[in-house]
């Protein structure tokens, strides 16, 4: 089963991914067919499970690795996380995610929010064997009062055209980073680290998910022309203003007051909100926080354990920082 090119570089890792891949179609079974199919759909596309991945390297850390929870971990993790997709793509009604058809758009709303309240399940029957060793679902519900709660923010402040970083940075702590914090320190505590490495471990997945949330919204605007044309700027669409909107907004106010007063927009508009990105260091602004997260997650990552893993998740780290896609 192929997973993502992005991890050719990290052999033992795919071993392992692959395996966490396989453990998740193993637990989707479900009798209603285009549920079923609609709840494995999502593992068949080309997501790259970088929050697995967290999980397991973090989980080579410590002085005790047991190899099938921390993949049972993982597993959990990764699943939560397409569900909240699913959920995502309907309230937004994407039709595209990852260059393919959404779960909705293949199989209609209503498969589709059964197949990611099935997967919320399916995060919670895989863990529940290991409840007494590992809190780990009352972890998983704390992370997903987060995630909901950044979400919920999200809604609250669509089409504010008051909207300021600040705020921006308060909604993608809760609905992006908290999930990386989990993987990190779920990884850690699998591996029986220390508990002061096991919160170090979980500022690392923080700094780590406000910089891959900070670049998914970057890329968003500079994408190729192929991959751009499919999505057509899904969350300015949505009265959702990500970084670089938003520091572009302060520079040229006038421009873009007068973009989010149309109710549609063509695809001109696009080019043109586009090339004001550009031209106003939106774009420019928005890399160097992103950077700036990195840095912080980089710094904390040296005061880890030493060891392979440790130096898989500073490259890892930095690996997303320059990615295209």
């Amino acid at each position: 089963m192929s997973i993502h090119s992005i991890w050719d570089e990290f052999p033992d890792l795919e071993k392992e991914l692959k395996q966490t891949r396989q453990l998740i179609f193993s637990k989707i079974f479900i009798r209603n067919q285009q549920v079923n199919d609609a709840a494995k759909g999502i593992f068949q596309s080309s997501g790259k499970m970088i929050r697995p991945a967290y999980s397991l390297l973090f989980s080579q850390l410590g002085p005790k690795s047991e190899p099938e929870r921390a993949r049972v971990m993982a597993a959990a993790i990764e699943v939560f996380h397409n569900a909240t997709l699913i959920h995502d793509d309907i309230i937004d009604e994407g039709d595209i995610r990852r260059g393919t058809p959404t779960i909705q758009a293949a199989h209609g709303k209503k498969s589709a929010v059964y197949a990611g309240d099935y997967l919320l399940s399916v995060c919670f029957r895989m863990t529940h064997p290991y409840r007494q060793i590992i809190d780990v679902q009352g972890i998983l519900t704390r992370a997903m009062e987060r995630v909901i709660g950044g979400e919920l923010h999200q809604l609250d402040q669509s089409y504010n055209q008051e909207m300021t970083i600040r705020r921006y940075l308060t909604q993608i702590r809760g609905k992006t980073a908290e999930l990386y914090a989990l993987a990190c320190f779920g990884g850690a505590m699998e591996s029986n680290m220390s508990t002061k490495d096991q919160w170090l471990s979980y500022r690392i997945g923080v700094q780590i998910g406000m910089a891959f949330q900070l670049m998914d919204d970057l890329l968003e605007y500079t994408q190729d022309d192929a991959v751009w044309e499919k999505t057509m700027f899904q969350d300015l669409k949505n009265g959702i203003y990500t970084a670089p909107i938003l520091f572009s907004m302060k520079r040229s106010p006038v421009f873009f007051k007068k973009q989010f007063a149309k109710t549609e927009y063509t695809e001109q508009d696009f080019i043109e909100i586009r090339k004001e990105l550009m031209n106003t260091q939106g774009i420019r602004e928005a890399f160097q926080l992103a950077e700036r997260y990195t840095n912080k997650a980089l710094k904390l990552i040296d005061q880890l354990p030493d060891g392979k893993s440790k130096e898989d998740i500073k490259e890892l780290t930095e690996i997303l920082l320059y990615r295209e896609l």
